[in-house]
């Protein structure tokens, strides 16, 4: 009997030690299968983040440029409003004197009125009027005493007002002060800003010309950007006879911009990696700000942002020929119009992947890139 008493006090600790084990390690796998759906949630979230860092090399150019011309722009505006405000403050400042001048001239004027009158009396009109000869005499004296009666009046009024314009050209020129001030204050922000980009976009294309990776990603970008621009020609909504006239092709091409070939077309070797690239046209050394030129007459497929070319635009000529305009500053043409050989299509830049001023010039059989020299003169 107390065998069997034992075995159930046995079993029934076996029992409860069991429950508990199953019951914690259930506990266990729970607490296991939490902590991997979070380090999964932490892994998510962290990828998803490192997504939106690693953008292109040319999205990133793109942000910074566009950053740093919005602030080149406020900052030109902001120089334009303080040369206005300067401007009107010399000519406040001119009418002030002016107007100081002018009063102090009529105050002299009025203060020796007031001392003749102190000196001499104040003279009666009516004994003046009544001591006439005949009635001729008396309207020469009315006539004279409305004359004195009017100018001393007009000279009170004339000193009112000057002194009140005095007084409000005064605060005018304080508010200007306080407000150019301000424009100062603004604009040497403004030169902070522009400085953050500059030093951003530098650093981009610094890794573009050291980093062997970023500038892999570089020329892809580039060779990818550079099969679109070849989809987009042979897929153009706009068709170009050959005939030549206004606004049509002339069979020859002139230079875009008057500047020196600082990277011909073809391939070429990476100074520092030994890497080959092909470069799909001609770069043309510039200034930022110099006016280029469409090499050809034709229609304007394209004007706008395209990746690793920056601003650009791209003509169509006709009979499959087409030429590429890249890193510009701005563009002054539109999809759709129609442009003659050395019409103004943009000004030079440097906004793309680049690193500095210069025309990306590329002419293009069909789609495909080919030596702008054989087409040239």
């Amino acid at each position: 009997m107390n065998n069997l008493k034992r075995y159930w006090v046995v079993a029934t600790a076996l029992l409860v030690l069991s429950s508990f084990s199953i019951t914690v390690f259930a506990s266990s796998l729970d607490e296991k299968l939490s902590n991997i759906q979070s380090q999964m949630s932490d892994q998510k979230n962290k990828a998803a983040e490192a997504q939106k860092q690693v953008e292109s090399v040319s999205d990133q150019l793109r942000l910074i440029q566009q950053d740093l011309q919005t602030a080149k722009d406020e900052y030109k505006a902001i120089q334009k409003q303080s040369k206005d405000t300067e401007k009107k403050i010399d000519e406040n400042k001119d009418l002030l004197a002016k107007a100081e001048k002018e009063l102090a001239s009529r105050m002299k004027i009025l203060e020796k009125r007031i001392r003749d009158i102190y000196k001499n009396g104040q003279i009666s009109y009516v004994d003046v009027l009544f001591g006439a000869k005949d009635f001729n005499d008396f309207m020469t004296r009315m006539d004279l005493l409305k004359r004195i009666i009017k100018h001393d009046y007009d000279l009170i009024i004339k000193i009112q007002d000057q002194r009140k314009t005095i007084l409000e050209k005064k605060a005018e020129l304080e508010r200007d002060q306080a407000a150019l001030k301000e424009l100062e204050k603004n604009a040497e922000l403004k030169k902070k800003e522009i400085e953050v980009s500059k030093a951003k976009q530098e650093k981009v294309l610094d890794k573009m010309s050291n980093d062997r990776d970023t500038a892999e990603r570089a020329y892809q970008e580039l060779v990818e950007a550079s099969r679109q621009v070849e989809q987009m020609i042979r897929q153009s909504r706009y068709q170009v006879s050959g005939v030549k006239g206004s606004g049509k092709s002339t069979g020859t091409m002139i230079w875009p911009i008057d500047g020196p070939i600082t990277s011909p077309f073809g391939w070429r070797t990476h100074p520092i990696f030994g890497t080959s690239t092909f470069h799909s046209g001609i770069d043309i050394g510039g200034d930022y700000g110099m006016p280029v030129v469409a090499a050809d007459g034709g229609v304007v497929i394209y004007a706008g942002w395209i990746s690793g070319y920056g601003n650009a635009v791209i003509i169509d000529h006709g009979n499959g020929i087409s030429s590429l305009y890249g890193h510009n500053q701005s563009l002054v043409v539109s999809e759709g119009q129609s442009v003659s050989q050395g019409q103004l299509i943009s000004y030079c830049g440097s906004t793309g992947n680049s690193t500095g001023p210069h025309v990306h010039f590329e002419v293009r059989e069909n789609g495909s890139p080919v030596n702008p020299y054989n087409y040239l003169r």
